[in-house]
């Protein structure tokens, strides 16, 4: 009886631990889905929720003269969402387009380029400027 229960407790244990979300599914699975996840944590006022749909690059301090710490990053971060959050709160929010769009860097010879790319019908483009 115990050489059938342990092998049969392994795989119940693997088949539960593959049933969490991929990043194919879930709230940033697409671009749409991301920004539905924002608006609806937005009318909530859950700011926490609203900041994880953003990118890590969003939430860092820039600048020359930036010396801000990565919390304080964050809380001006969630400042600036409670100021806006009045629009969301009462209104509907509908997509009107979305456009994926990518950042590129190449080198030809040792030179080192970057390119802006757009995802259009056909495929992606060479975009001339973002």
């Amino acid at each position: 009886m115990r050489k059938i229960i342990f092998p049969l407790t392994i795989l119940i244990l693997a088949t539960v631990a593959s049933c969490g979300t991929s990043p194919d599914e879930g709230p940033y699975a697409t671009p749409e889905s991301t920004i539905m996840e924002f608006t609806q944590a937005m009318k909530e006022g859950d700011y926490e929720r609203a900041i994880k749909c953003y990118s890590q690059d969003a939430l860092v301090a820039t600048g020359p003269n930036t010396q801000l710490t990565s919390k304080e990053m964050k809380e001006l971060f969630i400042l600036s969402l409670r100021e806006s959050q009045k629009a969301f709160a009462h209104s509907t929010v509908t997509i009107s387009e979305v456009q994926l769009t990518a950042k590129v860097k190449y080198k030809v010879g040792k030179e080192e380029r970057v390119v802006h790319m757009i995802k259009e019908a056909e495929g992606w483009k060479i975009a001339t400027d973002l």
